[in-house]
Protein backbone atom coordinates (compact mmCIF):
# COMPACT_ATOMS: atom_id res chain seq x y z
CA UNK A 1 0.00 0.00 0.00
CA UNK A 2 1.44 3.61 -1.31
CA UNK A 3 0.96 6.31 1.10
CA UNK A 4 1.64 9.92 0.37
CA UNK A 5 2.52 12.03 3.56
CA UNK A 6 2.56 15.88 3.43
CA UNK A 7 3.92 16.13 6.19
CA UNK A 8 7.62 18.17 5.99
CA UNK A 9 9.13 15.39 8.76
CA UNK A 10 8.42 12.01 9.49
CA UNK A 11 9.83 9.59 11.98
CA UNK A 12 10.77 6.34 10.86
CA UNK A 13 10.41 3.24 13.07
CA UNK A 14 14.03 4.07 15.08
CA UNK A 15 12.55 7.44 16.01
CA UNK A 16 15.37 8.92 13.84
CA UNK A 17 14.18 11.97 12.36
CA UNK A 18 14.15 12.36 8.31
CA UNK A 19 13.18 15.57 6.37
CA UNK A 20 11.15 15.05 3.47
CA UNK A 21 13.01 18.06 1.40
CA UNK A 22 15.18 15.74 -0.81
CA UNK A 23 14.79 15.02 -4.34
CA UNK A 24 13.73 11.58 -4.35
CA UNK A 25 11.33 9.60 -2.07
CA UNK A 26 11.92 7.83 1.48
CA UNK A 27 10.93 4.76 2.56
CA UNK A 28 9.99 4.01 5.85
CA UNK A 29 8.63 0.20 6.65
CA UNK A 30 6.56 0.29 3.05
CA UNK A 31 5.82 3.92 3.43
CA UNK A 32 6.94 6.45 0.72
CA UNK A 33 7.03 9.88 1.71
CA UNK A 34 7.10 12.80 -0.59
CA UNK A 35 7.69 16.27 -0.45
CA UNK A 36 5.02 18.39 -2.06
CA UNK A 37 6.82 18.91 -5.47
CA UNK A 38 7.12 15.49 -6.05
CA UNK A 39 4.20 14.48 -4.80
CA UNK A 40 2.66 17.44 -7.73
CA UNK A 41 4.80 15.82 -10.83
CA UNK A 42 3.67 12.44 -9.83
CA UNK A 43 -0.25 13.58 -9.61
CA UNK A 44 0.41 15.53 -13.14
CA UNK A 45 2.21 12.54 -14.48
CA UNK A 46 -1.12 10.05 -13.39
CA UNK A 47 -3.76 12.36 -14.62
CA UNK A 48 -1.66 12.77 -18.34
CA UNK A 49 -1.68 8.87 -17.77
CA UNK A 50 -5.27 8.89 -17.26
CA UNK A 51 -6.06 11.50 -19.95
CA UNK A 52 -4.37 9.23 -22.65
CA UNK A 53 -5.62 6.16 -21.75
CA UNK A 54 -9.84 7.85 -21.96
CA UNK A 55 -8.62 9.39 -25.33
CA UNK A 56 -7.29 5.98 -26.41
CA UNK A 57 -10.68 4.30 -24.55
CA UNK A 58 -12.76 6.67 -27.10
CA UNK A 59 -10.63 6.17 -30.37
CA UNK A 60 -11.65 2.50 -29.93
CA UNK A 61 -15.20 2.66 -29.22
CA UNK A 62 -15.29 4.75 -32.54
CA UNK A 63 -13.64 2.30 -34.47
CA UNK A 64 -15.77 -0.64 -33.16
CA UNK A 65 -18.57 1.33 -34.19
CA UNK A 66 -17.73 1.85 -37.74
CA UNK A 67 -16.33 -2.04 -37.64
CA UNK A 68 -19.79 -2.19 -36.93
CA UNK A 69 -21.76 -0.27 -39.44
CA UNK A 70 -18.93 -2.01 -42.24
CA UNK A 71 -20.01 -5.08 -41.39
CA UNK A 72 -23.61 -4.56 -41.57
CA UNK A 73 -23.04 -2.70 -45.16
CA UNK A 74 -21.68 -5.59 -46.42
CA UNK A 75 -23.70 -8.45 -45.16
CA UNK A 76 -26.42 -6.17 -46.61
CA UNK A 77 -24.52 -5.79 -50.10
CA UNK A 78 -24.12 -10.04 -49.73
CA UNK A 79 -27.78 -10.02 -49.16
CA UNK A 80 -28.67 -8.10 -52.31
CA UNK A 81 -25.97 -10.01 -54.25
CA UNK A 82 -27.54 -13.32 -53.43
CA UNK A 83 -30.97 -12.04 -54.12
CA UNK A 84 -30.07 -11.10 -57.72
CA UNK A 85 -28.11 -13.96 -58.42
CA UNK A 86 -31.54 -16.16 -57.50
CA UNK A 87 -33.38 -13.77 -59.62
CA UNK A 88 -31.04 -14.42 -62.77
Amino acid sequence: MLLFIYYSTTLDSTDIFISNKGKTPISTNGIEAYNKEILGDKIRKLTTTKVKLITNKMETEKTKVNLKTDKTRLFNEKNFLIVKKEEL
